[in-house]
């Protein structure tokens, strides 16, 4: 429940912060990518990234997705803010973004749950970290396909 509740609220916050004219997803979004850079650095540099990484890889696809997603969800609020096209005002604008967004706001929810739900029972289970990188591999690639080629026809 703490994992979907932290990863959740961050990707709220990040995508809610467009409404400030995007800048408020872009700070989220940034603090978040210079915080868990500067603590994976911490951590690798006491010697423990033989545990670090394998904890983080298994989970890292979903979640790391699911906020670029409402990183980009909040911007595009942003500009809907900043730049309504001439036949509608800002409100209305701001209201037809966020609906059209929502999709990819749910879909952002699912990854997360589904994060939050590897990072309690796999990430912290004791694997050998060689099976980790291995579920971690394959899980990117799950992820990079399905965005890829879902929703192709032929």
């Amino acid at each position: 429940g703490f994992y979907i509740y932290n990863n959740i609220s961050i990707a709220f916050r990040t995508f809610a912060g467009g409404l400030l004219a995007g800048v408020g997803s872009l700070i989220f979004f940034l603090y978040n990518a210079v915080f868990l850079g500067a603590a994976a650095g911490y951590i690798s540099a006491l010697g423990y990234h033989h545990t670090f990484f394998p904890f983080v890889i298994g989970h890292s696809a979903f979640e790391m997705t699911a906020l670029v997603f409402c990183a980009g969800a909040g911007w595009k609020l942003g500009f809907s803010v900043l730049a309504p096209p001439n036949r509608k005002g800002r409100l209305a604008h701001l209201k037809d973004t966020g609906r059209a967004m929502m999709p990819l706001i749910y879909g952002s929810v699912l990854f997360l749950v589904v994060a939050a739900s590897l990072e309690a029972f796999w990430s912290s289970a004791p694997l050998e970290p060689s099976l980790k990188y291995a579920v971690g591999g394959v899980l990117w690639l799950l992820v990079l396909l399905y965005f890829l080629l879902a929703g192709r026809s032929e």
